[in-house]
């Protein structure tokens, strides 16, 4: 059993980079968003495993790779992802991390993971909207997100607050040292390139 399962979720096609591959794969710090994740969540979990779509071409073994049990179109989608990631390995305590978050760091991962002890969940709410896929979740947590994706649920937020999550609001992300594009989600070239000039700036810090 892992002690901490780390879930790098990955399902992205990254239609909206116009790159013509997988967001996991567009090239991001000398290597790519995929690589820079994997380094985050290793840095601090005991185990990683990455959750897309089998139709998704990515450069990860065979044995790292998880599924969605039925793995079809409508099944597809984060929620799937999280559910497929959480059932792969018995757990004490899980990291979920997007692979296009990549500004939050692993330090202030590991404070809200502090913070998970009595609750299903611990869900980082930046700018007052919900991050389940920047959070951490208790091993009570799988059957009921199963339960809903099984009952056709595909948004994500939804099923989590379902969790009644231990919520962490702005001010205490701030007192957690997370700046203000800490959780910055990258869709376009533009962020990506904004996300690449602030790991630039904070490795030269």
């Amino acid at each position: 059993m892992a002690g901490t399962l780390g879930v790098l979720v990955a399902g992205g096609q990254g239609s909206r980079l116009g790159l013509g591959i997988p967001k996991a794969l567009a090239p991001f710090a000398s290597g790519t968003l995929l690589s820079h994740a994997l380094s985050t969540l290793r840095a601090i979990c005991d185990e990683v495993v990455v959750s897309a779509p089998r139709s998704l071409a990515l450069p990860v073994p065979d044995d790292l790779r998880v599924f969605d049990a039925k793995d079809a179109e409508d099944a597809a989608g984060p929620l799937a992802g999280v559910v497929a990631g959480l059932a792969s390995r018995s757990f004490a305590r899980a990291l979920v991390l997007g692979v296009d978050l990549p500004l939050v760091e692993a330090g202030l991962l590991l404070a809200l993971g502090e913070r998970l002890a009595g609750h299903s969940a611990v869900v980082p709410v930046p700018g007052g909207r919900e991050q389940p896929l920047a959070a951490w979740y208790a091993p009570s947590a799988l059957a009921p997100l199963a339960a809903a994706l099984a009952r056709g649920e595909r948004a994500l937020v939804p099923a989590v607050l379902a969790l009644s999550p231990l919520l962490v609001d702005d001010a205490a992300l701030a007192a957690l040292g997370a700046g203000p594009d800490a959780f910055l989600n990258v869709n376009t070239l533009a962020e990506l390139a904004g996300a690449e000039r602030a790991v630039s700036r904070g490795a030269g810090a």
